[in-house]
């Protein structure tokens, strides 16, 4: 039994001694690194210490993670460093030389040597980057890179003096605004005009997004506000771009439950920014938004975002500056002019006008042609007005015809208005899903309208179904549904809202007064249709002999249907109902 327990000693300890023996070595090896790291860095090694290295390494911020992977090097031992830059046949001292600070015989300079020049000026004051913003310094645009807006570059070029002479105004006692909103319809520039504006005045900008300060997490908002205009103060003069602004800037609410909510404490600290004990002189905000009547009132008080500046769709002048730039390398035939296509986009945005020219480029290289004519460009024109679906309407002959004296009524009515806007074209459009055909007439500019333009736009729409009525009597299509809503909707309008009416105001809570406007709405429709029904009547031929020429060639314009009538139909001209 003895020689048992002595012989089951003797195994235990030598499983002992091999395990000590494979764990001494380690041991001294890590005391080695700790003796060797603290004689390098000259103090102790805590937990603190491997707790922020490890929050510096996963950090979202670049300079503080390239620093974390640049000192990894100082977590090991000299004999680490000195076994992996020697080789088994060198003996002796080594001299070893950091690689960081190593010189390349080439004159670029290398990727390490970058890192640790961009690490070094991360603190200086004039970074470019902060924890979730980065600035721009050198924006290669300028107003010469926007095409027209003239009035609008005007309006803004004292805010380029302020920019840049921000300390001259010091001396005269005037407040410099602190920004201005662009606001307008999307697609017409409010973005590349601010950038135009920072490279005009040579500033560094700043682009950001309303959206990016909208967080489930309470605070969160607010402070990248802060961020944001600390980061701004630290580079003036500096430009500040709030894209959409109406998502931070929206009206506070009323209500007590949510006025302390996330949305109104982020405003609340960009109010405060914009006008607060702090003095943010030479940083400017820009806010584009097409909503502005979101916007609160308070960050549109005067000495915050005071001025506002409306960039609205394009006028015939910037159209043509538009069209100019964005024609450029894309090769066309002779059918195209800048005239043609200036006057086909009126009424469109900047952004619908590049994208009808690079549609009827793509529509030509699809066609296996180099160059696009004026047929791409009318069938970019018909899908963006009406649509576009890839098989035809399977209709009749009977009920083409139909619907081409349906559009030919809404056009000779048209033409021969006196107040109305001019009439453009007509197109039949088989592969259109819900217009197969439409008569085009010009936007009209300026929100004031006559009345008699107003009763006019009735007499057009009521046209088509009476140009029906005129040819097939009683077989009419539901073609007119839409004019029908739309000119109910206008006369309801002419009665109620603008007054032009028997009576200026009628009110609209007894029911005898109810019955007064429908009698008033009845006799403005019944009069249009009347004097519409004595154009149609006295055009029978002339829409007689069009109508098979426009079948044929499913489009025609309004100097082509002018040509016609002064030609054949000179009688037509001389119908003036008005």
């Amino acid at each position: 039994m003895i020689t048992l327990q002595m012989t089951l000693g003797a195994v235990l300890l030598a499983i002992s001694l091999g395990f000590l023996s494979h764990l001494v070595p380690q041991k001294i090896h890590a005391l080695d690194r700790l003796y060797a790291f603290r004689r390098n860095n000259r103090y102790p090694i805590s937990w603190k210490y491997y707790e922020e290295y490890i929050k510096r390494l996963k950090s979202i911020n670049i300079t503080e993670r390239d620093q974390a992977i640049l000192e990894s090097d100082r977590h090991r031992s000299l004999k680490e460093v000195r076994k992996e830059n020697s080789t088994p046949s060198e003996q002796g001292l080594r001299i070893i030389i950091n690689p960081l600070f190593e010189n390349n015989d080439d004159d670029e300079e290398s990727p390490l040597s970058a890192l640790f020049k961009r690490h070094s000026d991360s603190g200086s004051k004039n970074r470019k980057k902060s924890k979730h913003f980065n600035m721009i310094s050198d924006i290669p645009y300028t107003f010469d890179d926007v095409g027209g807006y003239k009035e609008v570059k005007e309006e803004i070029d004292q805010c380029i003096d302020l920019l840049q002479n921000y300390t001259k105004y010091a001396r005269f006692n005037v407040r410099t605004p602190k920004g201005l909103i662009f606001e307008g319809p999307p697609g017409n520039g409010k973005t590349l005009m601010a950038k135009a504006l920072a490279g005009e005045c040579r500033a560094n900008f700043i682009p950001v997004s309303g959206a990016e300060f909208q967080e489930k997490y309470v605070g969160v908002g607010a402070s990248r506000i802060r961020e944001l205009f600390e980061f701004a103060c630290n580079n003036k003069p500096c430009i500040i771009f709030i894209d959409e602004i109406d998502a931070v800037g929206r009206k506070r609410s009323n209500d007590g439950e949510s006025s302390s909510s996330e949305r109104d404490n982020t405003l609340n600290e960009l109010l405060v920014a914009l006008d607060g004990f702090k003095n943010t002189t030479g940083v400017f905000v820009i806010g584009a938004t097409n909503r502005a009547d979101l916007l609160d009132s308070a960050l549109l008080r005067p000495g915050r975002m005071d001025k506002r500046v409306y960039i609205g769709n394009p006028d015939e002048t910037t159209r043509r500056h538009i069209t100019s730039i964005h024609i450029k390398g894309k090769p066309h035939d002779k059918s195209i002019t800048i005239d043609h296509i200036v006057d086909s986009t009126n009424g469109f945005s900047g952004a619908q006008i590049e994208n009808t020219l690079n549609e009827a480029m793509l529509h030509a290289i699809r066609n296996n042609r180099d160059e696009f004519n004026s047929d791409d460009l009318n069938t970019i024109l018909n899908r963006i007005l009406v649509g576009y679906q890839p098989s035809e309407h399977k209709f009749s002959e009977d009920i083409i015809e139909q619907i081409v004296i349906h559009e030919l009524g809404h056009a000779v009515v048209g033409m021969l208005c006196n107040h109305h806007t001019k009439m453009r074209k007509i197109v039949i459009n088989m592969h259109s899903p819900t217009s197969p055909g439409y008569t085009l007439f010009e936007p009209s500019t300026g929100g004031i309208n006559t009345r008699d333009a107003l009763f006019e736009h009735l007499m057009v729409l009521l046209a088509g179904r009476i140009a029906e009525e005129s040819f097939y009597g009683i077989s009419v299509t539901t073609g007119a549904i839409s004019d029908f809503e739309e000119a109910n909707r206008l006369a309801q309008k002419m009665i109620l809202h603008y007054g032009m009416g028997k009576e200026i105001i009628y009110p609209t809570m007894s029911d005898a007064y109810r019955e007064k406007i429908d009698n008033e709405v009845h006799a403005l429709i019944r009069h249009a249709y009347e004097y519409s029904d004595f154009i149609i009547r006295n055009s029978r031929n002339l829409i007689s002999y069009v109508m098979p020429i426009l079948k044929k060639s499913q489009h025609m314009s309004a100097e082509e249907l002018l040509d016609i009538a002064r030609e054949k139909f000179p009688e037509v001209l001389l119908l003036h109902p008005l």
